[in-house]
């Protein structure tokens, strides 16, 4: 135990010089905190850390933490080598800022190792976590704002000699958009592989509660992903995920969104031979899809839509390899109803029960513009990396 404590201590000092003269300047700027002790249970504990922006904190302050405390790999500090058990920052505050493409923390990331393998390779802290964090986040190009606030984040990694992390993070977020408040509680839990060549597989799940946009309320949406063989050609994907919304309102004040309501109607009305409805307010009991890609194939499934405006039942199918589809869909909006089946090429599907020439052009020239936009986009890695 004794020769443990020296250690710590050791590493204690070893903390101490390194923030007191170098990182500083190495940093390119400013440090500062309050007193810095050793803890054998817990680790290093250092109180009311501060990181300036570039250069000094007459710039203002990049990041402040009341509490943070390291606790080095007890195997690895015997071996004089640097790894951490658990890093963990107390009511901490973090302020970025982007302007015209270029974020003010860039010259922190160039201070990161440079390593073949990446850094999701070379990370050698086990457990990373976030206590009642505040994130500001200010970007500039698109003049929007956002901030997390009342934030717990729990960064695991499961090997120092490969990328398998576990995240789990709650938070409240807000923003101004369009000069309204958009405010949401945050769950977020996802599992993450990476291997020398990046991302490979991503599992997770996400829950929104008591959402709201200006006048725009949505009570709860949770939604869970699979994605496998992320870097790999699209026949050999194989991505799951699925979304489920409840109780979405949307007052009739909200001319644009009622605008582009409107605008999709249209073409269901047209069909039908009918007008399209009048929309005031939008109340959806609940949202539903689930989406997959496996063996080339693009599926949005068990698509539903109950709201006042619209009942909607739809399975979705697109061939990527042979660019075919095979999809259907059935449709109420007030005394309007609509029943119809896409198969075949997608260049020339053959739709039931048959319509005018015009407007068969118009539903296969709507299921072509979505497929080319599923199969552009999903198909993007063998190109590029996602």
């Amino acid at each position: 135990m004794l020769f443990i404590y020296v250690k710590y201590r050791q590493f204690s000092d070893y903390m101490t010089s390194r923030i007191n003269s170098a990182a500083g300047h190495k940093l390119g700027r400013e440090i500062r905190f309050k007193k810095i002790s050793l803890s054998p249970l817990r680790g290093v504990i250092i109180e009311d850390a501060c990181v300036s922006k570039r250069p000094s904190f007459k710039s203002g302050e990049f990041f402040c933490a009341r509490q943070t405390v390291i606790r080095p790999e007890l195997r690895a500090l015997l071996k004089k080598q640097v790894y951490f058990a658990r890093v963990s920052f107390i009511d901490p505050v973090f302020k970025l800022r982007e302007n015209s493409g270029r974020w003010d923390f860039e010259d922190l990331l160039a201070l990161l190792p440079k390593a073949r393998q990446g850094l999701y390779i070379t990370w050698n802290a086990k457990e990373l976590e976030l206590e009642n964090a505040r994130l500001e986040v200010s970007i500039g190009s698109s003049g929007r704002d956002f901030v997390l606030e009342n934030s717990n984040l729990k960064l695991l990694h499961y090997s120092s000699f490969g990328g398998n992390y576990t995240a789990e993070f709650k938070g409240l977020l807000k923003s101004a958009i369009a000069g309204k408040l958009l405010s949401s509680l945050i769950d977020l839990k996802a599992s993450a592989n990476f291997e020398y060549a990046g991302l490979v597989s991503l599992k997770g799940s996400l829950k929104a509660d008591d959402a709201s946009y200006g006048a725009i309320t949505l009570a709860a949406l949770s939604a869970d992903w699979e994605l496998f063989n992320m870097r790999s050609k699209t026949g050999d994907k194989n991505y799951f995920a699925s979304l489920e919304a409840e109780r979405l309102f949307i007052p009739g004040s909200e001319n644009s969104v009622r605008r582009t309501l409107t605008g999709g109607l249209e073409m269901f009305s047209s069909v039908m031979g009918k007008s399209v409805p009048r929309i005031e307010d939008i109340e959806a009991k609940k949202i539903k899809a689930v989406f997959s890609l496996k063996n080339s194939v693009i599926s949005l499934k068990n698509i539903e839509i109950d709201s006042n405006f619209l009942t909607l039942n739809a399975d979705l199918a697109f061939d990527c390899a042979a660019l075919e589809t095979d999809s259907r869909l059935e449709a109420k909006s007030g005394p309007n109803e609509l029943k119809l089946k896409a198969k075949g090429p997608l260049a020339r599907p053959e739709i039931t029960p048959e319509f005018s020439e015009t407007l068969n052009k118009k539903l296969a020239a709507a299921l072509k513009s979505l497929s080319e936009l599923l199969i552009g986009y999903f198909g993007a890695a063998e190109k590029s990396s996602p």
